[in-house]
C-alpha cells in the first residue's frame, strides 16, 4: 500500500471532527423535534406547515377545501360513508374526517327505473346547453373566436345551468384546445354554498390550473366523465349521439351571419351519460350529506371538412339522496337483484319512500312456503301489515304441505276428503240409477198392462229419463271441480228438473182441462204426443237459458272472472268449488215459481177421482219438492264454503228425498193397487193414454170420450154427461 500523502494526513483531523459532530447533530435534531411536538400539543391553534413551506395555510389540492393525508398517515376509514349508505343518518358523517370524496364505483349498468323521471329536468338542461354551445361553435361567427374573448358568456351559462334544477349541487363547464391533451383548457365550476334560508350563494370558480386536484385517488371519482367523451375508443364508450341539421339563413336586414347555409350537429337527452356510481362530496374535512350523481354531455365544433370536432364537456352533480333504491328489481340496473333474500323460497319487496339507502326491503315467503311465527314471519303471499321480515333480519321459509299454495304451518291446507264415504255415496247413487234404468225396461216390457197404459208409456219413460239426469249431479260432485263439470252440473240439474216436473205438471193440467169443464160439449183430447210437444217447448226454453248462461261464463273467463274459485272451510282448509252468481239465483227462483204453479194445479184437481189416485200422489210429490228444494237452495247459498264431503251429502240427500220420493209416489201405488169395481172404476183415469196408439191419426183426432168407450153401445155424448154426473155425486 502507498504511504499516505500530505493531503491525506492533513484531512485526517477533519474526518475525525466530522465523525464526532454526527451524533451531536442527531441528538440536537431529536431534541428540537420533541420540543416542537410539545409546543404543538400545548397550542392547538399553531399553524400547520404546508407542503410548499409556507405557514398559516393548509395544503388543499382539492378546490373544495379538502385536506390531504400525509403518506405516512394510517389507512383511511370510510366506515361512516358506508354506514350512511344503509342508515341515511346525517349525523354519522360528522364522526370521521375525510380528505377526499367517496364514490360508489362498479355500477356499470343503466340507472334504476325510478331515477329517470326526477333526473329528466337536469338531463334536458344539459342537452339544451350543449345544443346552444353546438350552435355557437358550429353555426355562427363565434366559432372562430377564442374562449377568453367570450368568458363572461360562459360564466353566465354555467351559473344558469346551476339554476335549471334545484337538485343540481354544482355545474362544470370545460373547454378543450389540444386534441391530444388529457386536460381541458378551461374549467369553470358553479356550486351552491349553504346560506340563510332567504337566499343562496352561488360560488363561481376557475379551476383550470387545478384539474388534477379534482380527481384524487380512489375512492374519489375519476375523470371518466371527461375522458370518455374526448377519447371514446380508449374508454370503450360509444360515440355521442349526434343528429345533423342543415341551417338556412334569410336575414337580409342584418349584417350577420355572413353565410346563408350551414351545417350543425345537435344532441338530445339520450346523449347524456352518468357516472359509474354516486359519491359523497368532502368539504372542510367533512362529508356533505347527500349522495351526488354526475351527469355529463359533450359539445362540438366543426373541422375543416365539416365533421364534428370535440370542444368540451358540460357536467352537473345532482343530489339523488331522495331517490329510492330498489334492490329487489331484476335486470342489470344499479343495485338490481342485490338483495339477500333466498331466491328459492323468498320474494323481495322494496320499501318505498326511504331515499338513497340500501337494505330497504323485506323478505317474504313465496307461495308454497311459510315462516314459523317465532321467526317473525307471516303467511306466504301476505303483504302490508307486518308480513315478512325486513333487512337485515331474514325469515326462515319452510315448505307447505304438498299442493298447498298458502299455509300457516306444515299441516295440510287442502281439505282431506273421506274417500270411503264418497265411494259409498257413489255406489248407492249408481244403484238407484240402475233401478231407474231397469224401471224403464220393465215399463216398456209391460207397456200393454192396464196400469202402465193408465199413465201413458211415453210419459212414464220421459219421467224416468229426466230422473236419471237429476241423479247425475252427485256423480259430478264426486270428482274434482273443473270449468266443464261446473257447466255440466247446471245443465243436467235444470234439464232434468224441467223434464220430470214439467211432465207431471202437464199431466195435472190435462186432468184439470178435461174433468173440471162444466159442459157437456166435447173437449179436444190431449194425447201423450200433445203433452210431449208442450214439454218440448219447456225444454227448449230452458236450453236457451242455459246456452246464454254458458256463453256468459266463457266470456267472463276471458275477462279473468273464473267459474272455478278457491274457498276455505271454517278451519282454514282450502278447496275448489263452482262459483255461485246471480244466474244461479235466477235458476233457483225459476224452479220454485214453476213448482208453485204445479201446486196450484194440484189444489184444483183434488176433487177428481182416480183408479190409482195418481193426481193425489203427484200433488204430494210437487209439494215435497217445493218444500225441500227451498231448504236445499237456502243452505247452498248461505253456506257456499261447506266442506266438499258435506256438500256431496247435501246433494245426495236432496236427490233422494225429492226425485226418489217422486218416483216412488208415481210407481209404487200402481203396482200395489187392487182393482176396485163400481163407481170408481167408471171414473178411473180416462184422461190417460188408454187409446191404442196403433190406430189411425183420424182416430186420435176424434173425441176422447168416444175413443175410451168405443166398445160400448152408448152414445159418446151420453157417456160424457153420465161421467160428469158421477163426478158430481162422488
Amino acid at each position: 500500500m502507498a504511504p499516505p500523502t500530505k493531503v491525506d494526513l492533513r484531512m485526517g483531523p477533519v474526518w475525525l471532527l466530522l465523525l464526532l459532530l454526527t451524533p451531536l447533530l442527531s441528538a440536537q435534531v431529536s431534541i428540537v423535534s420533541e420540543l416542537r411536538n410539545t409546543a404543538e400539543s400545548e397550542d392547538p391553534t399553531a399553524s400547520v406547515v404546508s407542503a410548499t413551506g409556507e405557514s398559516g395555510t393548509p395544503y388543499s389540492p382539492d378546490p373544495s377545501g379538502s385536506v390531504t393525508t400525509p403518506s405516512e398517515a394510517p389507512e383511511e376509514d370510510w366506515t361512516s360513508a358506508e354506514v350512511f349508505l344503509y342508515s341515511g343518518d346525517y349525523s354519522v358523517l360528522g364522526l370521521v374526517e375525510c380528505d377526499r370524496a367517496y364514490s360508489l364505483t362498479g355500477q356499470n349498468g343503466p340507472l334504476p327505473r325510478g331515477f329517470y323521471g326526477p333526473l329528466r329536468p337536469s338531463m334536458d338542461a344539459l342537452a339544451n346547453t350543449a345544443n346552444f354551445l353546438n350552435m355557437i361553435f358550429q353555426a355562427s361567427d363565434l366559432r372562430e373566436s377564442t374562449v377568453q374573448e367570450d368568458m363572461e358568456w360562459y360564466h353566465a351559462m354555467v351559473r344558469a345551468l346551476l339554476e335549471a334544477d334545484p337538485l343540481i349541487r354544482q355545474a362544470l363547464l370545460t373547454f378543450d384546445a389540444d386534441p391530444a391533451s388529457t386536460t381541458p383548457q378551461l374549467v369553470l365550476r358553479a356550486s351552491r354554498n349553504p346560506a340563510p334560508p332567504r337566499y343562496q350563494n352561488i360560488l363561481l370558480q376557475d379551476l383550470s390550473s387545478q384539474w388534477e386536484s379534482l380527481h384524487l385517488p380512489a375512492p374519489a371519482p375519476d375523470d371518466t366523465w371527461f375522458s370518455s367523451f374526448k377519447f371514446p375508443a380508449s374508454s370503450n364508450q360509444p360515440t355521442s349521439t349526434l343528429s345533423k341539421r342543415v341551417l338556412l339563413n334569410d336575414l337580409s336586414t342584418l349584417d350577420t351571419p355572413k353565410w346563408g347555409r350551414g351545417d350543425s350537429y345537435v344532441t338530445n337527452r339520450s346523449g347524456v351519460r352518468w357516472a359509474n356510481g354516486p359519491f359523497l362530496e368532502c368539504e372542510d374535512g367533512r362529508f356533505l350529506p347527500g349522495w351526488l350523481l354526475t351527469l355529463s354531455t359533450s359539445f362540438y365544433g366543426l373541422k375543416p371538412d365539416l365533421s364534428p370536432e370535440f370542444r368540451g364537456v358540460i357536467r352537473v352533480d345532482v343530489n339523488v339522496q331522495g331517490f329510492d333504491v330498489n334492490q329487489c328489481d331484476t335486470g342489470d340496473a344499479w343495485f338490481a337483484n342485490t338483495h339477500q333474500c333466498n331466491r328459492t323460497t323468498m320474494e323481495c319487496e322494496p320499501i318505498t319512500g326511504q331515499g338513497f339507502r340500501l337494505g330497504q326491503y323485506c323478505c317474504r315467503c313465496k307461495e308454497g312456503y311459510y315462516s314459523p311465527p317465532d321467526e317473525g314471519g307471516a303467511l306466504n303471499g301476505s303483504g302490508g301489515e307486518g308480513g315478512g321480515v325486513c333487512y337485515p333480519a331474514l325469515p326462515i321459509c319452510l315448505p307447505c304441505w304438498p299442493g298447498c299454495r298458502r299455509c300457516e304451518d306444515g299441516a295440510p291446507c287442502w281439505v282431506e276428503e273421506d274417500w270411503f264415504l264418497r265411494a259409498g255415496v257413489l255406489a248407492v247413487q249408481g244403484f238407484f240409477m240402475l233401478l231407474v234404468f231397469i224401471s224403464m225396461l220393465v215399463a216398456y216390457q209391460f207397456r200393454r198392462s192396464r196400469r202402465i197404459r193408465a199413465s201413458g208409456l211415453l210419459l212414464l219413460e220421459t219421467i224416468l229419463f229426466g230422473s236419471l239426469l237429476l241423479y247425475f249431479p252427485v256423480f259430478i260432485l264426486y270428482f274434482k271441480p273443473s270449468t266443464f263439470r261446473c257447466i255440466l252440473l247446471r245443465w243436467v240439474r235444470l234439464l232434468g228438473f224441467a223434464i220430470v216436473y214439467g211432465t207431471v205438471t202437464l199431466k195435472i193440467y190435462r186432468v184439470l182441462k178435461v174433468f173440471l169443464s162444466r159442459t157437456a160439449q166435447r173437449v179436444p183430447y190431449m194425447s201423450s204426443i200433445h203433452l210431449l210437444r208442450l214439454l218440448g217447448v219447456m225444454v227448449v226454453t230452458v236450453s236457451w237459458f242455459l246456452c246464454a248462461w254458458t256463453a256468459g261464463v266463457l266470456q267472463n273467463r276471458d275477462r279473468n272472472v273464473p267459474l272455478l274459485i278457491i274457498s276455505t272451510t271454517s278451519d282454514g282448509q282450502g278447496f275448489s268449488l263452482c262459483d255461485l252468481d246471480r244466474w244461479d239465483y235466477m235458476m233457483a227462483v225459476a224452479e220454485l215459481m214453476f213448482l208453485c204453479w204445479g201446486s196450484i194445479l194440484c189444489s184444483a184437481v183434488k176433487p177428481v177421482p182416480s183408479a190409482f189416485h195418481e193426481p193425489r200422489y203427484i200433488g204430494i210429490a210437487i209439494h215435497n219438492e217445493l218444500l225441500l228444494s227451498s231448504m236445499f237452495h237456502l243452505l247452498r247459498f248461505v253456506m257456499p264454503s261447506l266442506h266438499p264431503d258435506w256438500m256431496l251429502l247435501l246433494f245426495f240427500t236432496h236427490t233422494h228425498v225429492t226425485i226418489t220420493v217422486t218416483l216412488a209416489l208415481l210407481f209404487i201405488p200402481k203396482f200395489l193397487h187392487v182393482s176396485r169395481a163400481g163407481r170408481e172404476e167408471i171414473a178411473e183415469e180416462v184422461y190417460e193414454d188408454e187409446v191404442d196408439l196403433r190406430r189411425s191419426g183420424s182416430y186420435l183426432n176424434s173425441s176422447f170420450t168416444s175413443a175410451v168407450w168405443s166398445d160400448h153401445s152408448l152414445d159418446p155424448d151420453d157417456i160424457r154427461v153420465n161421467s160428469f154426473s158421477a163426478l158430481d155425486t162422488y
